[in-house]
């Protein structure tokens, strides 16, 4: 696979994320692919991050990532930081839309798998951000409870 692979998959999966289509994100995805974030509930892969995705959207229409910066940390490991803008016009978690936007800093660490002969496909995708900043955002509480 050469340096370009990783970063080339990387960018259509971001792509995929930005014209709101969850079947071409999931297909960037390897078979047994799985995507992980703060507010995911654990790692998720293909119908539960269908849905998933299709939350975020409902919630934000018009949501975005920006990316700020994206490059090889490992042979087949894609590090980008990104910024993600919405606004929240459509129901969250059951809760009216509150009409506000946002703007939250993240990063994905993108591990990308496949051979010489093979496309490139993502096995894991790790997520990381202030799970809080979205919600602190809208100007909704946060509670802290214990499970």
């Amino acid at each position: 696979m050469g340096k370009m692979d990783a970063l080339t998959c990387a960018q259509q999966y971001f792509d995929a994320w930005n014209r709101r289509d969850a079947d071409a994100v999931l297909a960037m995805f390897a078979a047994d692919g799985t995507y992980c974030d703060p507010m995911s509930g654990g790692r998720l892969r293909g119908e539960a991050l269908k849905g998933y995705m299709n939350g975020l959207w409902a919630a934000f229409p018009d949501l975005s990532f920006e990316i700020a910066s994206a490059g090889l940390a490992g042979d087949k490991l894609v590090a980008a930081q990104w910024i993600m803008h919405g606004t929240n016009t459509g129901s969250m978690m059951g809760l009216p839309p509150t009409g506000k936007s946002v703007t939250v800093s993240g990063a994905d660490f993108i591990h990308v798998t496949g051979g010489k002969n093979q496309e490139p496909k993502i096995q894991t995708v790790d997520g990381y951000f202030d799970s809080r900043a979205v919600p602190e955002q809208l100007g909704l509480q946060v509670l802290v409870q214990p499970k």
